[in-house]
């Protein structure tokens, strides 16, 4: 250290300067080291933030001294502290996902207005219904405005409540008329008397949404909904059924369904003659008759004791009968009305494809392929039948199919995921942990060492002067033979020499 010391007092200045240059090179890379160290891996926190959500999580961040980072992705924290924050800022009510909502009514004032009050429940309900749009993972921004009348007395003057929303969706992302209908319906019963006719949703190119908007495509999207739905039953069915005798992924199944949806509706009135039942009945009968007497009229006639001979007469009998029957009858009648349902199964065309059988010599790695027999396809393509409720008479068809499967690829590409997926976050490690250690190794060898040794080289002894010859006779012996080339090679080593011994000359003469 002492040999160095004075080394470095007899140093010029400027390699003095390049050896304070050296040890602050050093100085600093030691300390970017350390904070290598102890800064550790990072995760994201949240990602997608607006402003507002940003610089609260900061603010929170930097409350709680948590060492952090802003990338143009997201915030990044330590990876042992992500979920602990993420549940300790969500009971904060963050993120809370850009402009405000109901939260606006956590610190209400005894001297707020009643204007002031509805005026920040519209603010309110607009930033939850943003918030509520923005959860799609198309919509990168929304902002809702509502336009919500103050209520009439008179119902003539009274003006309906409207709505539009402004969306801005990710790059290479668009809604789907399903979503548009969504976002429609989801505005329209968060505001009282809204009509859905009422919202208009526009894209942040200015481009009209709604007008696209089908009146039955609700319907039409629920059909085609459960179409799929009832394909991929059908579908799950087959192949649960068969992978059991094939092997698993060794089954694949496509179903093709013909739905018809008309919704009809029938009456039918049927008469029956024969089932009749009395339901009134009605009868009047009368019957008269007089008897055969006979006499004068008058008052003698009829006086007592009075003998009068009475006249044989014929024909004064005289007999009456009435009869009337009135029955109605009731004729049973049976009223049908029949509605066929909205979704009724017409045909089914079933695909189902099936791999053979691989089998490996003893001894060697390289499995060769069997086809399956026609009675194993025949047996297999009578349980898709039963699986799928197969009926010939609408016409139904399934096909099974043998064919070899890539699943050798497959399994390589898939082992080789694996093995990538589990290699990637040692190297990753390692790689973290190595990469300091090469640059203050490199860095020591290729510029901290040259460098000392450079500066701490000892400067090269000058060279002893010879004796010079005195005279000419003198020189020309010490020169030997060729004193002209040796004389020469002589001023050339010593130019100082040479010219002092010819001053000397030229001041003897």
């Amino acid at each position: 250290m002492a040999d160095l010391a004075e080394q470095i007092r007899t140093l010029p200045t400027s390699k003095i300067l390049a050896l304070l240059l050296v040890v602050a090179l050093v100085v600093t890379a030691g300390i970017m080291l350390a904070l290598w160290f102890q800064k550790g891996d990072q995760q994201l926190l949240f990602a997608n933030l607006s402003e507002e959500d940003a610089g609260a999580i900061i603010q929170k961040l930097g409350e709680q001294r948590i060492p952090y980072t802003t990338t143009a992705g997201g915030i990044m924290v330590p990876a042992d502290k992500v979920y602990e924050l993420r549940i300790q800022l969500a009971s904060q009510g963050l993120p809370q996902g850009g402009g405000v909502g109901f939260e606006l009514f956590d610190k209400t004032s005894f001297t707020m207005t009643d204007f002031v009050q509805k005026l920040n429940y519209r603010r309110a309900l607009q930033g939850e219904l943003a918030r509520t749009i923005r959860s799609l993972l198309e919509v990168e921004q929304c902002r809702v405005h509502l336009a919500v009348p103050e209520k009439s007395l008179f119902v003539q003057k009274e003006e309906r409540p409207k709505a539009s929303v402004l969306v801005k969706l990710r790059s290479g992302r668009r809604l789907t008329q399903g979503q548009i209908q969504g976002i429609v319906h989801l505005v329209s019963s968060s505001v009282e008397g809204l009509d859905p006719r009422d919202v208009a949703v526009v894209n942040n190119n200015g481009e009209m949404l709604t007008s696209t908007v089908d009146e039955n495509f609700a319907a039409s999207s629920g059909q085609l909904e459960y179409q799929r739905s009832y394909e991929k039953d059908l579908e799950t069915r087959v192949v649960s059924m068969l992978e059991p005798v094939v092997g698993k992924e060794k089954v694949r199944a496509r179903v093709a369904a013909s739905f018809d949806f008309t919704k009809t509706e029938k009456t039918e009135e049927r008469y029956d003659p024969d089932s009749q039942v009395a339901r009134s009945e009605q009868r009047n009968t009368e019957k008269a008759s007089n008897g055969g007497t006979g006499g004068i009229p008058g008052v003698t006639s009829n006086l007592p004791g009075r003998q009068q001979a009475v006249p044989q007469t014929a024909g004064m009998q005289s007999r009456s009968e009435k009869k009337n029957e009135t029955i109605n009858y009731e004729i049973s009648k049976t009223i049908s009305r029949v509605v066929s349902p909205s979704s009724q199964l017409k045909r089914l065309s079933i695909v189902v494809l099936v791999d053979g059988v691989y089998s490996a010599a003893q001894g060697s790695q390289e499995k060769k392929y069997t086809a399956r027999s026609e009675e194993e396809v025949r047996q297999f393509e009578d349980m898709a039948k039963k699986a799928v409720g197969f009926t010939a008479d609408r016409g139904d068809e399934v096909k099974v199919v043998n064919m070899p499967f890539e699943v050798i690829q497959q399994e390589e590409i898939a082992e080789a995921g694996s093995a990538r997926s589990t290699v990637m976050p040692v190297l990753m490690s390692g790689a973290r942990l190595l990469v300091p250690l090469v640059a203050v190794i490199l860095l020591f060898l290729m510029v901290i060492k040259p460098l000392m040794k450079t500066l701490t080289a000892r400067a090269p002894a000058p060279p002893q002067p010879q004796a010079l010859p005195q005279t000419v006779g003198a020189l020309e012996k010490a020169m030997g033979a060729s004193p002209q080339v040796q004389l020469n090679e002589w001023a050339k080593r010593n130019p100082q020499e040479a010219t002092n011994l010819v001053k000397g000359w030229l001041e003897e003469k």
